[in-house]
């Protein structure tokens, strides 16, 4: 089985730790929320980014999952999870319910 991809994979942010953009950007809170690590077959929260508070998307630091859900519902990332995890895709409240969803 092909490993997946991770949203700073899919993105090239170069936020997880190591990446070209972390010293001067920051680490990305998906790229270290260990919470979720597996979670539809991604590293840390690199497949469930949407549910992480204060992830660093379109160059900017979002907010509170409430306040960012509607901009992740467009997100091509997030698209390309869905589609490509079906019907084994986890839920948004089990989600929520192994993470710590701050803010």
């Amino acid at each position: 089985m092909p490993r997946k991809i991770n949203c700073w994979e899919f993105k090239n942010c170069g936020r997880e730790p190591g990446g070209s953009n972390a010293e001067s950007l920051g680490v990305c809170p998906a790229a270290v929320c260990t919470d979720a690590d597996c979670i539809n077959g991604g590293v840390n929260a690199g497949r469930v980014c949407w549910a992480v508070a204060g992830t660093l998307c379109y160059g900017e630091q979002m907010g509170t999952f409430a306040a960012k859900m509607g901009d992740c519902l467009q997100c091509d990332f997030y698209g390309h999870v869905v589609r490509e995890e079906g019907y084994q895709c986890v839920s948004v409240p089990l989600l929520l319910s192994k993470i710590a969803v701050n803010g």
